[in-house]
């Protein structure tokens, strides 16, 4: 069975198999598991065998969230990636070890997994917001006012400018009351070359309430404050993660017959994976409007994050096979391995605004270098309608103790910086594959 990777953000698992010498192995993370052929007699020479298999991968993998204000990540808490995996094994023959084959078998797996979440937090019970990211000198909001609850007429103000960096510049004012029965929303936005301004204010006189929005940003830099009743208004949190795993594995293998139909295989050699995780994240505020027929823009920023792991090592296994009948056959197998870790994260802002999303800004780069330890089990059942044929179901859970992360920790100027954090991953992985004896 093939060993979980050591998993990222767009999603599916890897299906490999391996026809050995009797054995049938379960399928894995990233690579689907080694599925082992009915055993042969001591005398027979041991056929050339392909396997294709697919299947279906859950990948428990840590998580970290956006460097937004007041959001040092999510510390251990997991996130689950799932997808179909493909994989690929071939066994050739070298030649003999006293009357048994001596095996060369290649395993070649790659997994396109996914997932998403969102969340909704109300606003409701708060009268102030304020969110910042990258550099806040780009604009300025010089008005933020709104009446307090339960003041007739309800009245809010609110005026921001802005300088982009492409040195464009603008401006948006509102001002606007309602008095007992009316309401309304007002809107406006300003755009540059390579930023703008957002402005919105709303009142109600049935509620007696009032609240006032502003916020600027260009491909520097975001601000955004909010002051009043903001019971109307939510901040949206949505997270979209792909990872791709790709593995290969060459391991030698020896397989040995025993009495009762029981054949043990023991392989080892070196072993390459790389999983790559992409996440993206919006933090968007959402106003809703109390007039009709007025739909509000959402602003926010996003943040985009790519982190890469590589692993070169080598790997163990030891696979049983038990043969019930001619053409039925189950298997277990045990992997143990270590592998070099290296690490690189990558990450930048945009801001969000009417009619533009600006480009990146805020960029962060690291890289960290570590070692892994990867483990699994596996079992499989096999069947044979053909002789050259076997048709297999495996199911598996592999281990990887490293698998890097963000964490977030305090700097100098009272904010939070990324850096690469190592957790653990594991990988839980049903398939089936097609195997063909040359």
């Amino acid at each position: 069975m093939r060993i979980c990777q050591a998993v990222q953000a767009h999603k599916l698992t890897a299906v490999v198999a391996a026809a050995l010498a009797s054995l049938a192995s379960s399928w894995s993370v990233a690579v689907a598991d080694d599925i082992k052929a009915a055993p042969t007699a001591q005398n027979d020479e041991h056929p050339t065998s392909l396997q294709i298999g697919t299947g279906f991968n859950w990948f428990s993998l840590p998580s970290w969230g956006p460097r937004g204000p007041d959001f040092l990540g999510t510390g251990d808490s997991r996130v689950i990636d799932d997808g179909p995996g493909f994989g690929i094994s071939l066994d050739l023959p070298l030649g003999q070890i006293g009357s048994q084959p001596f095996l060369l078998e290649w395993n070649g797996g790659f997994a396109d997994l996914s997932s998403s979440s969102s969340d909704r937090t109300s606003l409701a019970g708060q009268n102030s917001l304020n969110l910042s990211v990258g550099n806040s000198a780009n604009g300025r909001i010089t008005t933020l006012t709104a009446s307090p609850t339960g003041t007739l007429p309800a009245t809010a103000t609110t005026s921001v400018t802005f300088t982009d960096s492409a040195g464009a510049t603008g401006s948006t004012s509102i001002t606007g009351s309602s008095i007992a029965g009316s309401q309304q929303t007002v809107t406006g936005w300003n755009s540059g070359v390579t930023g703008g301004a957002f402005a919105a204010i709303l009142t109600n006189g049935s509620t007696q309430s009032a609240s006032a929005y502003a916020a600027y940003g260009d491909n520097t830099g975001f601000t955004l404050a909010a002051t009043g009743d903001l019971s109307s208004s939510a901040i949206v949190d949505e997270r979209n993660e792909d990872v791709t795993v790709i593995d290969q594995e060459l391991l030698l293998g020896a397989p040995i017959d025993l009495q009762g139909g029981w054949t043990i295989t023991p392989k080892i050699g070196p072993m390459y994976r790389s999983i790559d995780r992409d996440v993206d994240f919006r933090r968007t505020l959402q106003i809703t409007a109390n007039y009709p027929g007025v739909v509000v823009p959402e602003v926010g920023f996003a943040q985009t994050d790519e982190l890469d792991a590589r692993y070169v090592g080598a790997i163990a296994e030891l696979a049983v096979t038990k043969a019930l009948q001619p053409d039925l056959s189950v298997s277990f197998d045990a992997r143990l391995g270590g592998a070099y870790l290296h690490s690189r994260y990558r990450s930048h802002y945009s801001a969000i605004l009417p009619t533009m999303t600006t480009g990146p800004f805020d960029f962060i780069s690291e890289t960290r270098d570590d070692a892994s330890l990867l483990a699994g089990l596996g079992a499989g059942l096999r069947y044979a309608p053909k002789e050259n044929l076997q048709v297999g179901l495996d199911a598996g859970v592999n281990f990887v103790n490293k698998i890097p992360t963000i964490d977030y920790v305090a700097d100098a100027s009272g904010g939070v910086s990324p850096t690469i954090g190592m957790s653990h991953a594991i990988d839980y992985n049903v398939s089936v594959s097609i195997t063909w004896r040359f």
